[in-house]
């Protein structure tokens, strides 16, 4: 793919999560791809997941699943190592250019969250999958494990559970993965700001090096020091590449991949890394409030981190004493070119019927919404075997 035009106010680094550990197989694969992109003039982040299904062109190895970079360029003693050849892999396949990298293996992924004291994560779906009854535990042995269910809730995770949420795969596979791995990086980054961590960087840099590899140095990291002070949730961006951008394919040896759609991706592409001046198919932001009638307290937040991991802007309105039954959603744009209301409908799993246009120019935002009793906060059904 050609490489995108990015100006110099634009910096990406690339998030490599490893299932590496010192008493397994030596070689190991990336479980967990994110690209952070930090146009430093619009202070706007994107967050964009790379499967690690994602079937592509390694340089000097040849076609394989992009998670096996990493690692093909450790054994091939590739100029820059592993972190060079997935970068080379991601320029010369989704002509992103990466700028600087950062990976983490399990050990050093919980002890960052435990440092913050736990996180906490807004589940949306419920998730069932087997667990390591105890960090220390042998994880080949079968008996070490045990089914674990994470309900529906705000959740408070230590790097023990946290790890498991963001690598469980279960119905849903890769994206529904991608999804949480999101949603966990976000939760890290509003925990690393309460806990008041940003004094704290040059300490926390030194403490760290051991489980993170990285070529950032320290006065490269405190670059974006005066930035993440001031960000705000509606300027964190997500994206993924998923089944808009892919087409499952089983390879002549019997795995199970993705492959590229050029042109849906290179349109993805184009709007998590391109500023808006130079980004004629960005979407506007949508602004939707969030007003809970459903008797939950919880699901609020639910409603919002759905929205948000979606490229809405939830804003959250006041909360009703009176339980409804039905969920709604209050229509207030004025036009119904562009309109993204049938997106709103598909991820708040809303009939027409529950659609009420209510015309107003003036609204500060496009759309409410009232969450009523049958909301359901998982935006995918299939993701919990519920059908498409």
């Amino acid at each position: 793919m050609a490489a995108l035009p990015l100006t110099d106010e634009i910096v990406n680094i690339l998030l490599v999560g490893t299932d590496s550990r010192p008493y397994l197989e030596k070689n190991y694969r990336t479980d967990t791809l994110i690209i952070v992109s930090i146009n430093k003039a619009e202070g706007i982040v994107s967050l964009v997941s790379i499967p690690r299904d994602l079937f592509v062109y390694v340089p000097t190895w040849g076609m394989a699943r992009i998670n096996i970079a990493y690692d093909a360029g450790e054994r091939l003693s590739y100029p820059g190592g592993g972190p060079a050849l997935l970068e080379q892999t991601i320029l010369y396949n989704l002509g992103v250019p990466i700028h600087y990298h950062a990976a983490i293996n399990f050990a050093g992924f919980r002890r960052i969250v435990d440092t913050l004291g736990g996180i906490e994560v807004a589940v949306t779906c419920p998730l069932t999958e087997y667990k390591l009854k105890s960090p220390e535990l042998d994880e080949t042995q079968a008996e070490n494990y045990e089914l674990f269910t994470q309900p529906v809730g705000v959740t408070r995770m230590n790097g023990d559970i946290a790890l498991w949420y963001a690598r469980a795969r279960p119905v849903g596979g890769d994206y529904f993965r991608s999804y949480r791995q999101r949603q966990v990086l976000r939760a890290i980054y509003r925990a690393g700001l309460d806990a008041g961590v940003l004094p704290q960087i040059p300490g926390l840099y030194a403490d760290f090096q051991d489980v993170v590899a990285t070529n950032m140095g320290l006065w490269d990291l405190m670059q974006f020091a005066p930035l993440a002070g001031e960000m705000k949730e509606a300027q964190i961006r997500s994206f993924a590449i998923g089944p808009n951008q892919t087409t499952a394919w089983l390879t002549p040896k019997g795995d199970d991949v993705l492959l590229p759609r050029p042109e849906p991706l290179a349109a993805l592409l184009r709007e998590a890394f391109q500023p808006p001046n130079m980004n004629q198919l960005a979407r506007p932001l949508t602004r939707v409030e969030v007003g809970n009638a459903s008797g939950r307290p919880d699901w609020g937040r639910l409603a919002a981190e759905t929205l948000r991991n979606d490229g809405f802007v939830p804003v959250f309105g006041a909360d009703s004493a009176e339980v409804r039954a039905v969920t709604t959603l209050l229509d207030f744009t004025t036009s119904a070119k562009g309109s993204p209301v049938k997106a709103l409908q598909s991820l708040l799993h809303l009939a027409d019927k529950d659609v009420v246009p209510q015309p107003d120019a003036s609204s500060a935002n496009q759309f409410r919404v009232i969450l009523g009793q049958d909301y359901n906060p998982c935006p995918r059904l299939d993701w919990i075997g519920g059908g498409p």
